[in-house]
């Protein structure tokens, strides 16, 4: 019967180091110091999963945003790195970032290339495309690896994540490509996908995309195949590439 106070005391102990504000009952400099070590964690976190946002918008506007996630959605894991997953829905409505409407995908593309990095290392499992050429393809259904997302924007997210990204020294280019994009209204479609170990993402167009979608969703390779067909997407030409890119973890009956 003891327990419960003691279970409530944490409580609102917790949600005062959260919460940012003072509680009676709680030493202030105590709570206070609970507070800024909390706030530094978090902005730490924030900083590896959102790599290009904290470039996008500066570090003290950057701050600001972590601590407000802090107080609206805080941590549910002692994983600080599966943190973060709704940040995007918070840099939406900040009205500093209102001219900017692009920064939150560039956030939601961030956490998926983050995820990506977290993903256990798989490879393909190269002995079972030989059911390709032995299984009727509405028997078989083509798999991807865990690494592999999809992102829609209304935005050139890729281009803009790219910028910041390149390691060729090109981020004139992706800007230019941006802006471009951005004055035209054309968004785009990032493919996260984990290569030699290293997540990385490029657009993708509208029949990729839709063969994916249809890979994700675990229909047959004949169904996926009759859907393609509609879009002109080459079955054929994609493998290959795909099989380099890691996209594929296996091909197995259905």
């Amino acid at each position: 019967m003891k327990s419960k106070p003691m279970k409530s005391e944490q409580q609102r102990l917790i949600a005062a180091i959260f919460a940012g504000e003072g509680i009676s009952g709680f030493d202030p400099k105590g709570l206070a110091i609970y507070q800024r070590n909390l706030q530094a964690t978090a902005l730490r976190a924030l900083e590896i999963s959102f790599p290009t946002v904290e470039q996008l918008i500066g570090k003290d506007l950057f701050r600001y945003a972590a601590n407000r996630l802090l107080v609206l959605s805080p941590p549910t894991a002692g994983d600080w790195g599966t943190w973060g997953a709704d940040f995007g829905d918070l840099l939406d409505h900040l009205i500093e970032l209102e001219d900017y409407p692009y920064v939150a995908d560039g956030a939601r593309l961030d956490f998926r290339v983050h995820q990506a990095n977290r993903a256990a290392d798989a490879s393909v499992d190269a002995s079972s495309l030989q059911l390709l050429g032995t299984v009727p393809t509405d028997r078989l259904r083509l798999t991807l690896n865990d690494g592999v997302g999809l992102l829609a924007s209304d935005y050139p997210i890729v281009d803009i994540w790219m910028a910041h990204h390149d390691q060729r020294g090109s981020a004139r280019r992706w800007i230019d490509a941006a802006q471009e994009k951005m004055t035209q209204g054309v968004g785009q479609t990032a493919l996260v996908y984990r290569r030699h170990y290293h997540s990385q993402a490029r657009a993708i167009g509208s029949a990729e995309r839709n063969w994916l979608q249809s890979l994700q969703e675990g229909v047959s390779l004949a169904d996926a195949l009759e859907r393609a067909s509609q879009t002109g997407f080459e079955f054929e030409q994609w493998l290959p590439q795909a099989v380099a890119d890691n996209l594929i973890r296996n091909v197995e009956r259905y």
